[in-house]
């Protein structure tokens, strides 16, 4: 990826409030390049689909790899990023997949997001979760119970 796209991608980031640093391994929602390439996929279309089949993989998998799992936070923050984590005017100016979603949709994509996140957090069936299992303190897991909080508002 050129300089010119990992700086569009921390802006976009930053701009949702969220920390970017592609080629590493964070335990933040963008913090690992599974999520900055959906970030990515997610500034270059007009589509929600973008967000709601990385959920639906999270959620039809029987087991989550680290990569579909990453996707899916990714789209709970952009969701949670949307509709404003204080209940503030929706944002989608910053994310073009959801800038033609009507607020009641993004509502139904946050409760969906909610069960993804949730299974992306169960070491039973996630890889990422497994990975992270053994950190301590673990601020992935405390991110993802956030996350989810901040979706189900």
């Amino acid at each position: 990826m050129s300089s010119l796209v990992h700086a569009c991608l921390a802006a976009l980031a930053l701009s949702l409030g969220l920390p970017a640093h592609a080629g590493a391994w964070g335990d933040g929602a963008f913090d690992n390049d599974a999520a900055q390439d959906f970030l990515a996929q997610c500034t270059r279309s007009a589509d929600a689909a973008v967000v709601s089949q990385a959920i639906e993989l999270a959620l039809v998998a029987s087991f989550v790899d680290a990569d579909d799992g990453a996707a899916a936070v990714a789209a709970g923050e952009v969701i949670a990023g949307v509709l404003g984590s204080n209940g503030g005017a929706p944002r989608t100016k910053v994310v073009p997949c959801l800038a033609a979603t009507p607020r009641d949709q993004l509502r139904a994509l946050a409760l969906r997001a909610v069960q993804a996140v949730d299974r992306v957090a169960d070491p039973a069936v996630s890889e990422l979760a497994q990975q992270w299992a053994e950190e301590k303190p673990n601020r992935w897991s405390t991110g993802l119970r956030q996350l989810a909080a901040r979706l189900r508002r």
